[in-house]
């Protein structure tokens, strides 16, 4: 789908702009699925920069029968196991690859979930806990079918936005964070959606192709009990194989005190984790130019230009409104006009109207041209 030398450009992108390699650096890549040749220019890459690549890839069928087979005490000698190969790194490239989301749906709910809880989760943490880690998804015909595409379309896409000028995108973006710094309340308007909360004092965090590729958002957190109205997602979530669609929740004091989806069960499951869950852990602002229509992964959604997006569960510590949680689940909002339109506004200012930023300083970030 990528020739090599996009393949390149992305590796040199990862290495140099997202990790910044040193010399004796040790990068661990954690390649689930088929990325064969991209984990190869990610090496040759790290190389360059005088560093150490090591590889972990991981097929999905030998995977499912991990997971199938797995009791709690099988899966924390694993984790042990793995913990203990990634003290040593300086550095994670997390890249999944996935030819169906919906491959893990053949293993009881019950099951995955306690790999989830006592291998995925913990682990994950740790690799985050690191000062460099990159989380991507490679593209695949599976991701293609899954967001409507064609290859080629899906192919140009994952390029541009990989390889676009996130520097320039991070300087288009400083008057926005400002008015954020400043702004006592947001109020989010569309189709069904009647929503606002405070973030009086709330830092805010810029997301620049540190942390994601693609990447592209800039993200606060409602101050955690000021949260009250109704919004419905127009975007799908997929959720440990499963996919949410048509989510309203209507909040009442910072708490989900309604909720309505295509899966109640499952929304009921994941409301239910723990005290948390029911509340909003991140609020966002979807700037990515080349990413204009919802694709079903939510590393490409949630940075979708004309989009925001909110997380139950987990607050980030960049932005932290003291809400913790065992989750962080996603679900994006497109109001973009093609999707319902609706309106974005800081205090009683209108920020943006169907997708387009309205302010004369916040034009840069309509479209490619400022980027």
């Amino acid at each position: 789908m990528l020739s090599t030398q996009e393949l390149s450009d992305i590796a040199k992108r990862v290495v140099h702009h997202s990790l910044e390699i040193k010399r004796g650096e040790k990068v661990l890549i954690d390649i689930e699925g088929e990325a064969e040749e991209f984990s190869n220019q990610l090496m040759i890459e790290i190389y360059h920069a005088g560093a150490y690549p090591f590889l972990k890839s991981t097929r999905v069928s030998n995977l499912k029968k991990l997971i199938a087979g797995a009791t709690k005490e099988s899966l924390n000698l694993w984790l042990r196991h793995e913990q203990y190969k990634a003290e040593g790194m300086d550095a994670y490239i997390g890249i999944k690859a996935e030819e169906n989301i919906f491959e893990y749906n053949d293993i009881p709910r019950d099951q995955y979930q306690l790999y989830q809880q006592n291998f995925s989760q913990p682990l994950q943490l740790d690799y985050l806990g690191k000062n460099k880690w990159i989380l991507m998804r490679y593209p695949t015909k599976g991701m293609a079918q899954l967001a409507k595409l064609g290859s080629e379309e899906l192919r140009t896409i994952f390029y541009q936005s990989c390889t676009m000028d996130y520097k320039k995108l991070s300087e288009n973006v400083k008057p926005l964070k400002e008015r954020l710094s400043k702004s006592k309340t947001v109020t989010v308007t569309s189709p069904d959606t009647d929503f606002t909360f405070s973030i009086q004092h709330m830092d805010s965090f810029m997301c620049d192709g540190r942390y994601n590729l693609p990447d592209g958002e800039i993200f606060t957190a409602p101050i955690r009990d000021s949260v009250n109205g109704v919004i419905h997602f127009n975007c799908p979530t997929s959720f440990q194989g499963y996919v949410l669609e048509d989510v309203r929740f209507e909040f009442v004091d910072g708490k989900i005190a309604s909720y309505q989806g295509n899966d109640r069960d499952l929304l009921k499951r994941i409301l239910e984790t723990d005290d948390g869950a029911s509340y909003i852990g991140e609020f966002g602002i979807g700037l990515n130019p080349f990413i204009t229509k919802p694709m079903n992964n939510i590393l490409f959604d949630e940075k979708m230009s004309g989009s925001l997006h909110l997380a139950i569960g987990q607050a980030f510590p960049m932005a932290n409104n003291g809400n913790k949680s065992a989750i962080h689940l996603d679900f994006v909002l497109n109001q973009q006009s093609s999707h319902g339109g609706g309106s974005l506004y800081f205090d009683k200012e209108l920020i943006r109207k169907d997708g387009i930023f309205i302010p004369k300083d916040l034009k840069n970030l309509n479209g490619v041209k400022g980027i």
